[in-house]
């Protein structure tokens, strides 16, 4: 969610748009979407700006240096978010100073896309052997300060009355230790500095701090067990790369809310000095239990009074990429693919829809990569669309939540098990090698909220949110995902040849409260391009723009894609009231979580109610969908070649929601409209799906 220390004028309107709340005719749809998150990719910090801050302060005496964040312009410090400009060397080196109107702004114009091979400095060549490495790093931040009882409201800082006392925090450093506790040797960075070294957890409300794990917790064997006093499992970067005929292209995943593309840009820069990769896909898991990778979840009540984005913990995952990718380049052998793609449903998986139509994408494509010489896996790489949330807005510990235990199991294995109905389950073998887990279609909001968790042996834990539904999701999944190893489903994918399109595009923020954020209050940071403010909500030529990214990558029968935001299912797949679907979509609510099997086959309320099928919408749905504007096709599935389409979401940027076109409604951003909208005022606005496909088509192009 979206949420700021924006002053008392705004908080009226923060407050408005949920933080925690989504749709206001139920409470408990409510809390599902209020779960979700998302910002726009205005909340990274800036790489530095250029321009000609040195010769202007020279030639402007008397002028004090801008500040961080402004660049001299004209002699007067403007946000480096405001383009305008005299000449060229007020802009960036790939920008040009354009006229519109007599104003004067930097313009950017993104390159075509790029094929490879085909572009310039991407050529093929090699032996014509297909290879595979992989590695994987922890993340986990190794300190962090943290709040006293006094301090917390719940799982949440407790700002009123109080906010930042010795009473409320520990200002110990990062280490965590105070003067009198046992190891303290001196004092280390941060302590008794009057500041908070906190990890803010992502997702939910702001202001919800890291804790450390209990002592007793640390190192037992059951699933709330810690792995450390940080954390309780430990956050993974997990990386694979394929090389064929001196193509590269490395897949990172990493367990954070989500990942920008400004920050896929420096990982490329330092990966760039080591090795040569032509291609770094990475994605965050959409995790939203650890710490904030945006800035909107630092500390405040009701809003943050300043970033939540910790450097160290940043700086320690652009690190540990660069390593593990270095590393798994280095490790390249000779090796196969297999390939499939389930078809899993949603029972035992926790997964529930807050906004109509209810449809669920339950594909969960798999990708085996093992060594040519040993047969051992070297990774496997899979995508599924849920929410990883399960812990939901109260757990205090930094985790990776579901996608954890997906690993685990898929690595190490299932033990055989009776299952509640006296069934005999056999033991499932594990893969091993590296596990490499995405995001799928999670959008529109596929979440954990109603639980449904059922683990291999078909029980359902007491609690929906706790780390023992975590681990039955995780079980659940890498049991359909062991099983089709076992029993051969995973086929082979012969002459994998590699190759991809790549386009970066621009997509302006039209969310008005981002606006507001991002130029008006400098609060949040990301390179904008192509925009000059004019005051309030004036804009020229265009509203604020920001640079993203998607791929395509072929391998064989597989084709990877990417979407830098929260995709909803039926943008993949279809499944309208009379309208035809895109491959195998689960439609309906068929778990009945939110309402009743009391639909017509289309999934709609009948007038009577006597309805049998599983419904898409509530019967008392406020101001639902409308279904004749719903798109004919083709859905972005049927567009997507091969036999095993890959979906990454979140891959490339962290640019909230992409709401359909049919159904985009908002009340100017400030609040949501009347029903289920609560995803209109969590991303950028209704361009960037548009912009999207259309890059996504120039991509596929040239990869066919």
């Amino acid at each position: 969610m979206f949420s700021l220390r924006v002053g008392a004028v705004f908080v009226a309107l923060v407050v408005a748009l949920g933080l925690g709340c989504s749709e206001p005719e139920e409470k408990s749809e409510a809390l599902d979407a209020g779960s979700d998150t998302s910002a726009a990719d205005t909340g990274a910090d800036t790489v530095s700006d250029t321009g000609a801050d040195d010769d202007a302060a020279q030639e402007c005496p008397g002028v004090a240096p801008c500040e961080e964040g402004e660049r001299m312009v004209d002699c007067q410090c403007v946000s480096n978010m405001d383009r305008r400009c005299v000449d060229d060397s007020d802009c960036r080196p790939e920008e040009t100073c354009q006229t519109f109107d007599a104003h004067k702004v930097c313009i950017y114009e993104p390159e075509p896309v790029q094929a490879c091979p085909g572009s310039p400095g991407c050529d093929a060549g090699g032996d014509d052997v297909f290879y595979a490495g992989a590695a994987s790093r922890v993340i986990t931040p190794q300190g962090f300060e943290t709040p006293k009882p006094a301090g917390l409201d719940g799982s949440y800082l407790n700002f009123s009355p109080g906010g930042l006392t010795d009473e409320n925090w520990n200002d110990c450093g990062y280490d965590g230790l105070c003067p009198g506790d046992e190891g303290y040797t001196e004092p280390d960075e941060g302590e008794g500095d009057g500041k908070m070294q906190g990890m803010w957890i992502a997702g939910f409300s702001s202001g919800r701090p890291a804790q450390y794990c209990p002592e007793d917790k640390i190192g037992c064997d059951a699933p709330d067990c810690c792995v450390s006093k940080y954390a309780h499992d430990d956050l993974m970067i997990q990386v694979a790369v394929m090389r064929h005929n001196d193509i590269t292209v490395a897949f990172a995943a990493v367990d954070t809310v989500g990942w920008f593309h400004t920050d896929i840009e420096e990982i490329r820069r330092r990966v760039a000095d080591e090795v040569d990769v032509d291609l770094l896909i990475m994605a965050g898991t959409h995790n939203h239990e650890a710490p904030d990778t945006a800035g909107q979840w630092g500390p405040g009540d009701p809003m943050p009074s300043y970033s939540g984005r910790d450097d160290r913990f940043i700086e320690g995952i652009y690190e540990k990429t660069t390593e593990a990718v270095v590393e798994a380049v280095e490790s390249l052998e000779p090796a196969t693919v297999e390939a499939t793609v389930l078809d899993v449903g949603v029972e035992g998986l926790a997964m529930s829809d807050s906004r109509p139509p209810y449809i669920f994408n339950d594909d969960v494509p798999v990708v085996r990569l093992a060594s040519e010489d040993s047969g051992d896996t070297i990774a496997t790489l899979l995508s599924f669309g849920n929410h990883p949330e399960v812990l939901w807005s109260n757990n205090p510990y930094i985790t990776s939540d579901y996608p954890h235990f997906v690993r685990k199991y898929i690595t190490e294995g299932l033990d055989a098990v009776t299952d509640t109905n006296g069934e005999a389950k056999p033991a499932l073998e594990g893969l091993g090698g590296v596990t490499v887990f995405f995001a799928g279609s999670v959008g529109g909001l596929i979440n954990p909220g109603k639980g449904g968790g059922k683990n291999y042996a078909e029980e359902i834990p007491e609690d929906d949110h706790s780390f023992e539904a975590a681990d039955a999701v995780g079980q659940r999944l890498a049991s359909h995902v062991l099983s089709a190893a076992a029993d051969g489903e995973l086929g082979a994918v012969d002459n994998p040849g590699l190759r991809f399109g790549r386009k970066e595009f621009l997509s302006p923020i039209k969310n008005r409260i981002f606006q507001i954020a991002a130029l008006g209050l400098g609060l949040l940071e990301r390179d904008v391009y192509n925009t000059k403010s004019l005051g309030g909500s004036n804009y020229v030529p265009n509203d604020p723009m920001v640079l993203t990214e998607v791929a395509v990558v072929r391998l064989g029968s597989i084709t990877f894609f990417t979407a830098p935001g929260e995709v909803f299912p039926e943008t993949l797949t279809g499944g309208f009231p009379g309208k035809p679907t895109a491959r195998t979509p689960v439609v309906g609510d068929v778990e009945e979580h939110r309402v009743a099997k009391i639909c017509d086959e289309d999934g709609l309320p009948t007038d009577d109610g006597s309805g049998t099928h599983p419904c898409i919408v509530k019967p008392d749905q406020t101001n639902p969908p409308d279904w004749s504007a719903a798109p004919d096709g083709p859905y972005i599935y049927d567009l997507i070649p091969g036999e095993h389409p890959f979906f990454i979401g979140l891959g490339m940027d962290f640019l909230g929601y992409f709401v359909p076109e049919y159904d985009f409604q908002t009340n100017g951003y400030f609040s949501q409209a009347p029903g289920s909208h609560y995803e209109e005022t969590n991303g950028i606005g209704p361009d960037i799906i548009v912009d999207w496909k259309e890059a996504l088509g120039q991509s596929l192009e040239v990869v066919e």
